[in-house]
Protein backbone atom coordinates (compact mmCIF):
# COMPACT_ATOMS: atom_id res chain seq x y z
CA UNK A 1 0.00 0.00 0.00
CA UNK A 2 2.89 2.36 0.68
CA UNK A 3 4.17 1.95 -2.87
CA UNK A 4 0.66 2.42 -4.25
CA UNK A 5 0.26 5.60 -2.20
CA UNK A 6 3.40 7.09 -3.69
CA UNK A 7 2.39 5.95 -7.16
CA UNK A 8 -0.83 7.89 -6.74
CA UNK A 9 1.21 10.94 -5.76
CA UNK A 10 3.28 10.49 -8.88
CA UNK A 11 0.13 10.28 -10.98
CA UNK A 12 -1.71 13.25 -9.54
CA UNK A 13 0.71 15.84 -8.22
CA UNK A 14 1.42 17.73 -11.44
CA UNK A 15 1.36 21.48 -10.94
CA UNK A 16 4.23 23.19 -12.71
CA UNK A 17 3.24 26.31 -14.62
CA UNK A 18 6.48 26.08 -16.63
CA UNK A 19 5.58 23.05 -18.69
CA UNK A 20 3.12 23.23 -21.57
CA UNK A 21 0.98 20.42 -20.18
CA UNK A 22 1.01 22.15 -16.80
CA UNK A 23 2.26 18.99 -15.12
CA UNK A 24 5.33 18.03 -13.10
CA UNK A 25 5.57 15.18 -10.58
CA UNK A 26 6.35 16.30 -7.04
CA UNK A 27 6.43 12.86 -5.43
CA UNK A 28 9.91 11.48 -4.69
CA UNK A 29 8.97 7.90 -5.50
CA UNK A 30 9.97 6.42 -8.84
CA UNK A 31 8.92 2.85 -9.70
CA UNK A 32 11.67 0.24 -9.77
CA UNK A 33 10.27 -3.23 -9.14
CA UNK A 34 7.68 -5.28 -10.96
CA UNK A 35 5.23 -4.65 -8.13
CA UNK A 36 5.84 -0.89 -8.39
CA UNK A 37 4.94 -0.93 -12.06
CA UNK A 38 1.92 -3.16 -11.50
CA UNK A 39 0.61 -0.73 -8.90
CA UNK A 40 1.32 2.31 -11.06
CA UNK A 41 -0.43 0.70 -14.04
CA UNK A 42 -3.54 0.11 -11.93
CA UNK A 43 -3.57 3.55 -10.33
CA UNK A 44 -7.23 4.53 -9.68
CA UNK A 45 -6.61 7.77 -11.59
CA UNK A 46 -6.80 5.86 -14.87
CA UNK A 47 -10.28 4.62 -14.08
CA UNK A 48 -11.83 7.43 -12.07
CA UNK A 49 -11.18 10.79 -13.73
CA UNK A 50 -13.53 10.68 -16.73
CA UNK A 51 -14.90 14.10 -17.66
CA UNK A 52 -18.04 14.83 -15.64
CA UNK A 53 -18.78 17.97 -17.66
CA UNK A 54 -19.75 15.79 -20.62
CA UNK A 55 -23.08 15.40 -18.85
CA UNK A 56 -23.46 19.17 -18.48
CA UNK A 57 -23.02 19.50 -22.25
CA UNK A 58 -25.63 16.85 -23.03
CA UNK A 59 -29.00 17.91 -24.43
CA UNK A 60 -30.70 15.59 -21.94
CA UNK A 61 -30.64 17.98 -18.99
CA UNK A 62 -32.26 21.22 -17.94
CA UNK A 63 -30.73 23.51 -15.30
CA UNK A 64 -32.99 26.18 -13.75
CA UNK A 65 -32.36 29.81 -14.67
CA UNK A 66 -31.22 30.81 -11.18
CA UNK A 67 -28.56 28.09 -11.10
CA UNK A 68 -27.27 28.99 -14.56
CA UNK A 69 -27.07 32.70 -13.74
CA UNK A 70 -25.33 32.06 -10.43
CA UNK A 71 -22.36 30.36 -12.10
CA UNK A 72 -22.15 32.01 -15.52
CA UNK A 73 -18.52 32.97 -14.91
CA UNK A 74 -17.51 29.36 -14.27
CA UNK A 75 -17.18 26.22 -16.36
CA UNK A 76 -20.18 24.84 -14.47
CA UNK A 77 -22.51 26.99 -16.55
CA UNK A 78 -20.25 27.62 -19.55
CA UNK A 79 -20.36 23.94 -20.44
CA UNK A 80 -24.14 23.88 -20.03
CA UNK A 81 -24.70 26.83 -22.38
CA UNK A 82 -22.19 25.51 -24.95
CA UNK A 83 -19.95 28.56 -24.59
CA UNK A 84 -17.12 29.10 -27.06
CA UNK A 85 -14.57 28.61 -24.27
CA UNK A 86 -14.95 27.12 -20.80
CA UNK A 87 -11.83 28.23 -18.93
CA UNK A 88 -9.85 31.42 -18.32
CA UNK A 89 -6.08 31.42 -18.83
CA UNK A 90 -5.68 31.21 -15.04
CA UNK A 91 -7.87 28.10 -14.75
CA UNK A 92 -7.04 24.45 -15.26
CA UNK A 93 -9.12 22.14 -17.41
CA UNK A 94 -9.52 18.88 -15.52
CA UNK A 95 -10.39 16.93 -18.65
CA UNK A 96 -7.15 18.00 -20.35
CA UNK A 97 -4.86 17.78 -17.32
CA UNK A 98 -6.25 14.47 -16.09
CA UNK A 99 -5.81 12.81 -19.46
CA UNK A 100 -2.25 14.04 -19.93
CA UNK A 101 -1.35 13.04 -16.37
CA UNK A 102 -2.47 9.52 -17.22
CA UNK A 103 -0.59 9.61 -20.53
CA UNK A 104 2.58 10.70 -18.73
CA UNK A 105 2.33 7.82 -16.26
CA UNK A 106 1.58 5.34 -19.04
CA UNK A 107 4.65 6.58 -20.90
CA UNK A 108 6.83 6.07 -17.80
CA UNK A 109 5.67 2.45 -17.68
CA UNK A 110 6.07 1.83 -21.41
CA UNK A 111 9.59 3.27 -21.43
CA UNK A 112 10.84 1.04 -18.63
CA UNK A 113 8.71 -2.11 -18.37
CA UNK A 114 10.77 -4.25 -20.75
CA UNK A 115 13.89 -3.66 -18.62
CA UNK A 116 12.41 -4.71 -15.29
CA UNK A 117 14.56 -7.55 -13.96
CA UNK A 118 12.28 -9.19 -11.39
CA UNK A 119 9.13 -9.82 -13.41
CA UNK A 120 7.99 -12.77 -15.47
CA UNK A 121 7.21 -12.21 -19.17
CA UNK A 122 3.49 -12.66 -18.41
CA UNK A 123 3.49 -10.02 -15.65
CA UNK A 124 5.43 -7.62 -17.85
CA UNK A 125 3.01 -8.20 -20.68
CA UNK A 126 -0.02 -7.42 -18.53
CA UNK A 127 1.56 -4.21 -17.21
CA UNK A 128 2.53 -3.16 -20.72
CA UNK A 129 -0.90 -3.99 -22.12
CA UNK A 130 -2.58 -2.11 -19.31
CA UNK A 131 -0.45 0.98 -19.90
CA UNK A 132 -1.11 0.88 -23.65
CA UNK A 133 -4.82 0.57 -23.01
CA UNK A 134 -4.78 3.43 -20.49
CA UNK A 135 -2.91 5.68 -22.90
CA UNK A 136 -5.32 4.85 -25.72
CA UNK A 137 -8.34 5.62 -23.54
CA UNK A 138 -6.87 8.97 -22.51
CA UNK A 139 -6.14 9.94 -26.11
CA UNK A 140 -9.60 8.87 -27.22
CA UNK A 141 -11.21 11.16 -24.67
CA UNK A 142 -8.94 14.01 -25.73
CA UNK A 143 -9.49 13.62 -29.46
CA UNK A 144 -13.26 13.29 -29.11
CA UNK A 145 -13.42 16.47 -27.04
CA UNK A 146 -10.83 18.81 -28.54
CA UNK A 147 -10.65 17.85 -32.22
CA UNK A 148 -13.05 17.74 -35.17
CA UNK A 149 -15.11 14.65 -35.85
CA UNK A 150 -13.11 12.09 -37.79
CA UNK A 151 -13.33 12.66 -41.54
CA UNK A 152 -11.19 10.34 -43.64
CA UNK A 153 -10.77 12.96 -46.35
CA UNK A 154 -9.44 15.66 -43.97
CA UNK A 155 -8.02 13.65 -41.05
CA UNK A 156 -4.45 14.03 -42.32
CA UNK A 157 -4.68 17.81 -41.99
CA UNK A 158 -7.28 18.38 -39.26
CA UNK A 159 -5.64 19.39 -35.99
CA UNK A 160 -5.89 16.86 -33.18
CA UNK A 161 -4.12 17.15 -29.83
CA UNK A 162 -0.42 17.05 -28.86
CA UNK A 163 0.94 13.52 -29.14
CA UNK A 164 3.31 12.50 -26.34
CA UNK A 165 4.76 8.99 -26.39
CA UNK A 166 7.70 9.51 -24.02
CA UNK A 167 7.74 10.88 -20.44
CA UNK A 168 9.36 14.17 -21.41
CA UNK A 169 8.02 17.15 -19.49
CA UNK A 170 10.25 19.60 -21.33
CA UNK A 171 8.82 18.83 -24.77
CA UNK A 172 6.50 21.41 -26.32
CA UNK A 173 4.99 19.68 -29.31
CA UNK A 174 2.46 21.14 -31.67
CA UNK A 175 -0.91 19.51 -32.22
CA UNK A 176 -0.68 16.25 -34.12
CA UNK A 177 -3.20 15.57 -36.85
CA UNK A 178 -6.45 13.78 -36.15
CA UNK A 179 -5.25 10.80 -38.17
CA UNK A 180 -1.99 10.56 -36.21
CA UNK A 181 -3.86 10.41 -32.91
CA UNK A 182 -6.37 7.85 -34.13
CA UNK A 183 -3.54 5.76 -35.59
CA UNK A 184 -1.75 5.83 -32.21
CA UNK A 185 -4.91 4.81 -30.35
CA UNK A 186 -5.56 1.90 -32.70
CA UNK A 187 -1.91 0.83 -32.57
CA UNK A 188 -1.86 0.90 -28.77
CA UNK A 189 -5.05 -1.14 -28.51
CA UNK A 190 -3.93 -3.66 -31.12
CA UNK A 191 -0.67 -4.19 -29.23
CA UNK A 192 -2.44 -4.35 -25.85
CA UNK A 193 -5.08 -6.92 -26.78
CA UNK A 194 -2.97 -10.12 -26.79
CA UNK A 195 -1.12 -9.00 -23.64
CA UNK A 196 -4.17 -8.54 -21.43
CA UNK A 197 -6.03 -11.28 -19.53
CA UNK A 198 -9.61 -12.41 -20.06
CA UNK A 199 -10.48 -10.81 -16.73
CA UNK A 200 -8.64 -8.15 -14.77
CA UNK A 201 -7.34 -8.91 -11.28
CA UNK A 202 -9.53 -6.07 -9.96
CA UNK A 203 -11.63 -3.24 -11.40
CA UNK A 204 -8.57 -0.99 -11.79
CA UNK A 205 -6.88 -3.43 -14.16
CA UNK A 206 -7.75 -3.73 -17.81
CA UNK A 207 -8.81 -6.83 -19.68
CA UNK A 208 -9.59 -7.87 -23.22
CA UNK A 209 -13.16 -6.62 -22.69
CA UNK A 210 -11.73 -3.15 -21.97
CA UNK A 211 -9.87 -3.15 -25.27
CA UNK A 212 -12.84 -4.35 -27.30
CA UNK A 213 -15.10 -1.81 -25.61
CA UNK A 214 -12.77 1.08 -26.38
CA UNK A 215 -12.30 -0.16 -29.94
CA UNK A 216 -16.07 -0.24 -30.45
CA UNK A 217 -16.31 3.36 -29.22
CA UNK A 218 -13.49 4.60 -31.42
CA UNK A 219 -14.85 2.97 -34.58
CA UNK A 220 -18.33 4.30 -33.79
CA UNK A 221 -16.86 7.80 -33.66
CA UNK A 222 -14.90 7.23 -36.86
CA UNK A 223 -18.08 6.27 -38.68
CA UNK A 224 -16.84 2.72 -39.27
CA UNK A 225 -19.98 1.03 -38.02
CA UNK A 226 -19.14 -2.48 -39.18
CA UNK A 227 -15.94 -2.51 -37.09
CA UNK A 228 -17.74 -0.82 -34.21
CA UNK A 229 -20.35 -3.56 -34.18
CA UNK A 230 -17.80 -6.35 -34.58
CA UNK A 231 -15.75 -5.14 -31.61
CA UNK A 232 -18.87 -4.64 -29.50
CA UNK A 233 -19.81 -8.26 -30.19
CA UNK A 234 -16.34 -9.33 -29.04
CA UNK A 235 -16.79 -7.31 -25.84
CA UNK A 236 -20.14 -9.00 -25.24
CA UNK A 237 -18.41 -12.39 -25.18
CA UNK A 238 -17.20 -11.36 -21.71
CA UNK A 239 -20.65 -10.61 -20.36
CA UNK A 240 -24.27 -10.23 -21.39
CA UNK A 241 -25.97 -9.64 -18.04
CA UNK A 242 -28.64 -6.95 -17.95
CA UNK A 243 -29.89 -5.17 -14.85
CA UNK A 244 -33.63 -5.73 -14.35
CA UNK A 245 -35.36 -2.47 -13.48
CA UNK A 246 -38.29 -4.53 -12.17
CA UNK A 247 -36.11 -5.25 -9.15
CA UNK A 248 -35.85 -1.56 -8.19
CA UNK A 249 -37.89 -0.09 -5.32
CA UNK A 250 -38.00 3.36 -3.74
CA UNK A 251 -37.03 4.03 -0.14
CA UNK A 252 -40.39 5.79 0.15
CA UNK A 253 -42.76 5.47 -2.84
CA UNK A 254 -44.49 8.70 -1.76
CA UNK A 255 -41.16 10.55 -2.01
CA UNK A 256 -39.32 9.14 -5.04
CA UNK A 257 -36.56 11.75 -4.80
CA UNK A 258 -35.26 10.04 -1.65
CA UNK A 259 -33.90 7.43 -4.03
CA UNK A 260 -33.72 3.67 -4.37
CA UNK A 261 -33.70 1.20 -1.51
CA UNK A 262 -30.65 -0.50 -2.96
CA UNK A 263 -28.31 1.16 -5.45
CA UNK A 264 -25.85 -1.12 -7.28
CA UNK A 265 -22.24 -0.07 -6.82
CA UNK A 266 -20.69 1.12 -10.06
CA UNK A 267 -17.56 -0.98 -9.58
CA UNK A 268 -19.54 -4.21 -9.26
CA UNK A 269 -22.55 -3.46 -11.43
CA UNK A 270 -23.98 -6.56 -13.09
CA UNK A 271 -23.74 -4.90 -16.53
CA UNK A 272 -20.12 -3.74 -16.16
CA UNK A 273 -17.57 -4.96 -18.68
CA UNK A 274 -14.89 -2.46 -17.63
CA UNK A 275 -14.99 0.02 -14.78
CA UNK A 276 -14.74 3.76 -15.44
CA UNK A 277 -15.91 6.62 -13.25
CA UNK A 278 -15.66 10.35 -12.70
CA UNK A 279 -14.44 12.05 -9.54
CA UNK A 280 -17.37 14.50 -9.86
CA UNK A 281 -20.09 11.87 -9.73
CA UNK A 282 -22.72 14.29 -8.39
CA UNK A 283 -22.56 16.46 -11.52
CA UNK A 284 -26.27 15.95 -12.28
CA UNK A 285 -27.55 16.74 -8.80
CA UNK A 286 -30.22 19.44 -9.02
CA UNK A 287 -30.70 19.05 -12.76
CA UNK A 288 -33.95 18.18 -14.54
CA UNK A 289 -34.79 16.14 -17.60
CA UNK A 290 -34.83 18.33 -20.71
CA UNK A 291 -38.11 18.74 -22.62
CA UNK A 292 -36.46 17.11 -25.65
CA UNK A 293 -35.60 13.95 -23.74
CA UNK A 294 -38.91 14.04 -21.88
CA UNK A 295 -40.65 13.90 -25.25
CA UNK A 296 -38.65 10.86 -26.33
CA UNK A 297 -38.99 8.68 -23.24
CA UNK A 298 -42.05 6.49 -22.65
CA UNK A 299 -43.60 7.52 -19.32
CA UNK A 300 -44.08 3.82 -18.47
CA UNK A 301 -40.36 3.23 -18.92
CA UNK A 302 -38.92 2.22 -15.55
CA UNK A 303 -35.76 4.17 -16.35
CA UNK A 304 -37.95 7.27 -16.31
CA UNK A 305 -39.88 6.23 -13.21
CA UNK A 306 -36.73 5.52 -11.23
CA UNK A 307 -34.63 8.29 -12.79
CA UNK A 308 -36.68 11.46 -12.31
CA UNK A 309 -39.30 12.75 -9.90
CA UNK A 310 -42.08 15.33 -10.02
CA UNK A 311 -41.53 16.00 -6.31
CA UNK A 312 -38.51 17.00 -4.21
CA UNK A 313 -37.07 14.94 -1.37
CA UNK A 314 -39.46 16.53 1.13
CA UNK A 315 -42.46 15.64 -1.03
CA UNK A 316 -43.12 19.17 -2.32
CA UNK A 317 -43.87 19.42 -6.05
CA UNK A 318 -41.03 20.37 -8.37
CA UNK A 319 -41.29 24.05 -9.31
CA UNK A 320 -39.85 23.60 -12.78
CA UNK A 321 -42.01 22.08 -15.54
CA UNK A 322 -39.62 19.14 -15.86
CA UNK A 323 -39.00 16.33 -13.33
CA UNK A 324 -35.82 16.52 -11.24
CA UNK A 325 -33.07 13.92 -11.55
CA UNK A 326 -32.99 11.69 -8.47
CA UNK A 327 -30.02 9.36 -8.95
CA UNK A 328 -27.02 10.57 -6.99
CA UNK A 329 -24.26 9.24 -9.23
CA UNK A 330 -23.37 8.86 -12.87
CA UNK A 331 -21.95 5.64 -14.29
CA UNK A 332 -19.21 5.79 -16.93
CA UNK A 333 -18.57 2.05 -17.21
CA UNK A 334 -18.12 0.29 -20.50
CA UNK A 335 -21.18 -1.89 -20.11
CA UNK A 336 -23.40 -4.46 -21.78
CA UNK A 337 -26.20 -2.05 -22.85
CA UNK A 338 -23.77 0.29 -24.64
CA UNK A 339 -22.25 -2.61 -26.56
CA UNK A 340 -25.71 -3.91 -27.49
CA UNK A 341 -26.68 -0.48 -28.78
CA UNK A 342 -23.51 -0.22 -30.86
CA UNK A 343 -24.32 -3.59 -32.40
CA UNK A 344 -27.88 -2.40 -33.02
CA UNK A 345 -26.68 0.79 -34.71
CA UNK A 346 -24.29 -1.16 -36.92
CA UNK A 347 -27.14 -3.49 -37.91
CA UNK A 348 -29.57 -0.64 -38.56
CA UNK A 349 -27.11 1.30 -40.71
CA UNK A 350 -26.40 -1.86 -42.71
CA UNK A 351 -30.12 -2.45 -43.27
CA UNK A 352 -30.31 -5.44 -40.93
CA UNK A 353 -33.53 -4.14 -39.40
CA UNK A 354 -34.66 -7.32 -37.65
CA UNK A 355 -31.27 -7.82 -35.99
CA UNK A 356 -31.22 -4.22 -34.79
CA UNK A 357 -34.69 -4.55 -33.31
CA UNK A 358 -33.70 -7.79 -31.57
CA UNK A 359 -30.94 -5.96 -29.71
CA UNK A 360 -33.25 -3.09 -28.76
CA UNK A 361 -36.12 -5.28 -27.61
CA UNK A 362 -33.87 -7.61 -25.61
CA UNK A 363 -32.60 -4.59 -23.71
CA UNK A 364 -35.97 -2.90 -23.26
CA UNK A 365 -37.63 -5.99 -21.78
CA UNK A 366 -35.55 -5.31 -18.66
CA UNK A 367 -36.63 -1.65 -18.61
CA UNK A 368 -40.43 -2.08 -18.50
CA UNK A 369 -42.90 -3.89 -16.30
CA UNK A 370 -44.10 -6.95 -18.26
CA UNK A 371 -47.62 -5.51 -18.52
CA UNK A 372 -46.32 -2.29 -20.06
CA UNK A 373 -43.77 -3.73 -22.47
CA UNK A 374 -44.27 -3.64 -26.24
CA UNK A 375 -41.77 -4.59 -28.92
CA UNK A 376 -40.43 -1.77 -31.06
CA UNK A 377 -41.12 -2.16 -34.77
CA UNK A 378 -39.61 -0.58 -37.88
CA UNK A 379 -40.17 -1.10 -41.58
CA UNK A 380 -36.88 0.29 -42.93
CA UNK A 381 -33.33 1.11 -41.91
CA UNK A 382 -33.97 4.81 -41.21
CA UNK A 383 -36.84 3.99 -38.85
CA UNK A 384 -34.71 1.40 -37.11
CA UNK A 385 -31.78 3.80 -36.82
CA UNK A 386 -33.97 6.49 -35.26
CA UNK A 387 -35.15 3.97 -32.69
CA UNK A 388 -31.54 3.06 -31.89
CA UNK A 389 -30.49 6.69 -31.42
CA UNK A 390 -33.51 7.38 -29.22
CA UNK A 391 -32.67 4.33 -27.15
CA UNK A 392 -29.09 5.53 -26.78
CA UNK A 393 -30.39 8.85 -25.43
CA UNK A 394 -32.45 7.09 -22.76
CA UNK A 395 -30.23 4.15 -21.83
CA UNK A 396 -26.91 6.01 -21.89
CA UNK A 397 -28.07 9.05 -19.94
CA UNK A 398 -25.46 9.76 -17.27
CA UNK A 399 -22.82 7.65 -19.04
CA UNK A 400 -20.71 10.50 -20.50
CA UNK A 401 -21.54 9.58 -24.10
CA UNK A 402 -24.38 11.79 -25.34
CA UNK A 403 -22.15 14.80 -26.10
CA UNK A 404 -20.03 12.65 -28.39
CA UNK A 405 -23.21 11.36 -30.02
CA UNK A 406 -24.39 14.94 -30.59
CA UNK A 407 -21.05 15.75 -32.19
CA UNK A 408 -20.97 12.76 -34.56
CA UNK A 409 -24.65 13.02 -35.45
CA UNK A 410 -24.14 16.65 -36.40
CA UNK A 411 -22.40 15.21 -39.47
CA UNK A 412 -25.33 12.88 -40.25
CA UNK A 413 -28.07 14.51 -42.40
CA UNK A 414 -30.69 12.27 -40.77
CA UNK A 415 -29.97 13.67 -37.31
CA UNK A 416 -28.18 17.01 -37.64
CA UNK A 417 -30.12 19.80 -35.93
CA UNK A 418 -29.85 22.91 -33.79
CA UNK A 419 -29.98 22.36 -30.03
CA UNK A 420 -31.64 24.83 -27.69
CA UNK A 421 -31.83 24.98 -23.91
CA UNK A 422 -35.28 25.43 -22.39
CA UNK A 423 -34.15 28.34 -20.21
CA UNK A 424 -36.28 31.46 -20.55
CA UNK A 425 -34.16 34.31 -19.19
CA UNK A 426 -31.71 34.01 -22.09
CA UNK A 427 -31.48 31.92 -25.27
CA UNK A 428 -28.76 29.29 -25.32
CA UNK A 429 -28.41 27.60 -28.69
CA UNK A 430 -25.98 25.29 -30.44
CA UNK A 431 -26.47 25.69 -34.15
CA UNK A 432 -26.16 22.85 -36.63
CA UNK A 433 -22.52 22.70 -37.75
CA UNK A 434 -21.37 24.99 -34.91
CA UNK A 435 -17.61 25.08 -34.23
CA UNK A 436 -18.54 24.77 -30.55
CA UNK A 437 -19.09 21.05 -31.03
CA UNK A 438 -15.28 21.02 -30.73
CA UNK A 439 -14.18 22.16 -27.27
CA UNK A 440 -11.55 24.85 -27.13
CA UNK A 441 -7.98 23.94 -26.20
CA UNK A 442 -7.58 25.36 -22.66
CA UNK A 443 -6.40 28.98 -22.68
CA UNK A 444 -3.83 28.22 -19.99
CA UNK A 445 -2.24 25.54 -22.18
CA UNK A 446 -2.15 27.85 -25.20
CA UNK A 447 -0.53 30.55 -23.09
CA UNK A 448 2.20 28.19 -21.93
CA UNK A 449 2.82 26.86 -25.44
CA UNK A 450 1.88 29.26 -28.25
CA UNK A 451 2.67 26.52 -30.79
CA UNK A 452 -0.60 24.85 -29.78
CA UNK A 453 -3.11 26.52 -32.06
CA UNK A 454 -6.67 27.17 -30.85
CA UNK A 455 -9.73 25.63 -32.43
CA UNK A 456 -11.69 27.91 -34.79
CA UNK A 457 -14.42 30.05 -33.32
Amino acid sequence: MKRLFFAIILATAFTSCQDYLDIRPKGLFMPKTMQDYEELSSNPSYKSNSNAYLERMSDGIFVPDASVRASMSSSFSKTYVWASEYYLDTESDGAWDGSYNNIYNANIILQAVDDITDGTPERKGIVKGTALCNRAYAYLNLILLYAPYYNSTTATTDLGVPMITEPDLEAKPKRATVKEIYDLILSDLTEALPLLPEKGQNVYRNSKATVYGILSRIYLNMGDYDKAGANALEALKYGTNLFDYNSVAFIDPTKPALGWKEVPFQYEHVEMLSYFATSFSSILTGTHISPDLLEVVDKKDLRFKFGWSYTYRNGDPVEEPYPVYINADVNYNIAVPEMMLIVAEADARAGRVDQALTQLNTLRKKRFAPADYKDLVATNKDEALKLVINERRIELFGKGLRWFDMKRLDKDPLFAKAYKRANTYQEFKLEKGSPNFVSQIPAKVRLLNPDILPNPR
